[in-house]
């Protein structure tokens, strides 16, 4: 079943799903708390799209490269990630890449949209990428549905699911106000992690979305991704076409 949502930014009405009976109340709680949960039947799906932008370091071939502003935008619904990495390299040159992923396909761009360059060897290490942030890691737990298990660890609340779309096991660990603190992603025979911290409703004007300005992500107990918000919007336009130049490079 399917309600009725406005997008930020007068984008009109956007169709939003039901959520499912056999969704835990945890679960219900934690989407409410960020701004995903909302609406009467309840919608916990109604984030569906992503951008923010940061600094900080991110892990490259050489070591931590340093990024002096990094734009990411998302599709949970997809799945899908753009980044647009601006910075530093940790050899010293100049780092400027337009890395994607979207459902099975990897590539990277010139421009964004242009220049499209196969990368489907990075597909595994990118599509865990989404997960890595508050929306992405219920997302998973959502789509679990019955098959979700709520715990504790350290007197916190824990939620487990592994969404029957990518087969990734997520476990998310909440805070006293029920929102992400944590999350670990087991993909590809590794594991990610993610840490959230100084959630703030100042990004944007109130639309009860909450997203924090501090992101730590790791691989495998590694450091990953150091990365301090500067900027956030909750559903805006984005799109991924997959180029017609990667499906025949892939295939």
């Amino acid at each position: 079943m399917y309600g009725v949502f406005g997008q930020n930014g007068g984008g009109g009405q956007t169709s939003y799903e039901i959520a499912s009976p056999c969704i835990p109340k945890e679960v219900r709680d934690a989407a409410e708390a960020i701004g995903m949960g909302r609406t009467r039947p309840l919608g916990v799906k109604n984030v569906i799209t992503i951008m923010f932008s940061a600094e900080g370091t991110l892990a490259g071939q050489g070591g931590m490269d340093r990024l002096s502003k990094a734009d990411f935008h998302l599709s949970y619904v997809v799945p899908a990630m753009r980044m647009f990495l601006n910075g530093t390299r940790a050899d010293g040159k100049p780092l400027s890449q337009i890395r994607v992923f979207a459902d099975t396909w990897a590539w990277n761009e010139t421009e964004e949209g242009i220049g499209a360059t196969p990368a489907m060897a990075a597909l595994a290490e990118r599509a865990p990428l989404i997960k890595l942030t508050p929306f992405g890691a219920l997302w998973s737990v959502i789509e679990a549905e019955g098959n979700a298990r709520v715990g504790t660890l350290a007197g916190k609340t824990t939620l487990t699911g592994t969404s029957p779309y990518d087969g990734m096991e997520v476990t998310t660990v909440l805070d006293n106000k029920q929102r992400p603190e944590s999350v670990t992603v087991k993909a590809n025979g590794h594991v990610y992690g993610a840490t959230f911290a100084d959630y703030r409703d100042t990004w944007e004007p109130a639309y009860l979305v909450i997203f924090p300005s501090e992101i730590h992500w790791t691989l495998d107990n590694r450091p990953l991704a150091d990365l301090k918000v500067t900027a956030f919007k909750s559903n805006p336009y984005v799109v991924f076409p997959v180029p017609e130049a990667v499906k025949q490079k892939s295939n």
